[in-house]
């Protein structure tokens, strides 16, 4: 027993010195959207951090020449620590496969000089990579870009500036996005003070496990306090060994506790592993549709499942609310940056794909068809005129630079339409 009190008792050794934290919030926005809680989130990260032993550095409001200041301040900390952690909550942007945070006040942006202007996360991820153990950046931002400023040299659309898919160069560095690809970030959870991402966080930062499995904890409660529609996505290269943000990971002192360990490690992986799991099976005459969260899949090939937020047809006209409707350009970025289910390599569907979501069933007094949506996917479906008609969805075939086919789910057939006009998008592995 003195054997394992001394063994604990070294690995909770870590001082305030060995753990640094900066909490960046940018609320007060005045040339684009503002935003309602970004300095109560990054205060509530801030509050856990220093409650975990943390020095935490805190950042509200500033300016790019401040910003960087504290930065400065951080990175000098960090490379005397074993773990540093940044958090961001504001407004994001990604240009050009590469992603930055926007500091209040900024003006007069080009592509050739965003660097100049911004905070870009690469910047965070080499800050906290200085930490002898490893670091982690905590991005809370949407993915698709309330900036409401011309950048000279790009293209007015959302999706030429939206966040990229987050990457990894550093072998002891995660990065962890509060939602995926072309989707929002919700700000508050029911009216509240807190992003659903920051109610996540600051209740499973604490815990005594591997930041790995933290994550995938934090996904889970994001997705149920959005009733499904926010999924947090994270990269990283580390290793084989335990990364824990305490300082420390909890112990394996006798067979008891590691059957504990194990019990908790097989609910976790149960947890991120339930929407791939197959509850129900429907008959079809050719082909088996299994019904799962978030999932439908059939044969071999699995479909995104989720509600549409775009739910009226003066909506989906002006393609308001995100509700997944895109250019054709830019529901392909949509579909290849998606995580969901647990997979990343999601796609845009071909149009025969599509027409798997169709039951064709012969007119008893005609020679034609009528079409119906599989039931498993159909009350996912965005209304269009009402609640028997349905929008069309882009698929993958293109027959020019400015043409792509979609496919009409009120009658079963497909059409050329211009590639820069707004349709629905869904998507397929």
């Amino acid at each position: 027993m003195k054997l394992i009190l001394l063994s604990l008792l070294t690995t909770l050794a870590l001082t305030a010195n060995d753990k640094v934290a900066l909490v960046i919030g940018n609320k007060d926005y005045t040339n684009q959207t503002g935003l309602k809680n970004p300095i109560n989130d990054a205060k509530l990260i801030g509050d856990t951090l220093d409650g975990m032993g943390y020095d935490v550095l805190e950042a509200y409001n500033l300016k790019l020449d401040s910003l960087d200041d504290k930065l400065d301040d951080f990175i000098a900390k960090s490379q005397r620590a074993k773990i540093a952690v940044i958090y961001y909550a504001g407004h994001g942007l990604g240009v050009n496969g590469k992603n930055y945070l926007i500091p209040i006040g900024t003006e007069n942006l080009s592509v050739s000089r965003l660097d100049k202007k911004l905070t870009s996360v690469n910047e965070l991820k080499e800050a906290v990579s200085y930490a002898s153990n490893f670091g982690v950046v905590m991005f809370d931002a949407c993915r698709n870009s309330f900036f409401k400023k011309s950048i000279r040299g790009l293209s007015s659309g959302r999706g030429s500036r939206a966040l990229v898919q987050p990457t990894v160069q550093r072998a002891n560095v995660l990065v962890s996005f509060s939602t995926q690809a072309g989707t929002i970030a919700k700000d508050d959870v029911g009216n509240g003070k807190h992003s659903p991402y920051a109610l996540a966080l600051s209740e499973n930062l604490k815990s005594n496990r591997d930041i790995r499995q933290v994550m995938g904890s934090i996904r889970e409660r994001v997705f149920a306090l959005t009733s499904n529609e926010q999924y947090p996505v994270d990269k990283n290269l580390l290793g084989g060994e335990q990364y824990c943000l305490s300082g420390y990971c909890r112990e394996e002192f006798n067979s008891k506790e590691n059957a504990k360990l194990r019990a908790e490690i097989a609910r976790l992986k149960e947890q991120q592993n339930r929407v791939v799991q197959v509850p129900v099976v429907i008959e079809e005459k050719k082909e088996e549709v299994h019904s799962n969260i978030g999932i439908l899949k059939i044969g071999n090939l699995m479909y995104q499942n989720q509600p549409f937020s775009t739910q009226d047809k003066s909506n989906y006209n002006k393609g308001k609310n995100g509700g997944r409707v895109w250019d054709w350009k830019g529901a392909k970025e949509y579909c290849q940056d998606l995580t969901h289910g647990g997979y990343s390599n999601w796609r845009l569907p071909t149009e025969s794909e599509l027409k798997k979501l169709l039951t064709k069933n012969k007119n008893s007094n005609s020679s034609g068809y009528t079409y119906y949506i599989k039931k498993d996917f159909v009350e996912n479906m965005p209304p269009l005129n009402g609640k028997d008609s349905y929008a069309p969805f882009w698929s993958s075939r293109e027959k020019d630079s400015s043409l792509a086919w979609y496919v009409d789910f009120n009658d079963g057939f497909g059409y050329w339409y211009y590639k820069t006009l707004q349709v629905y998008a869904l998507c397929v592995r």
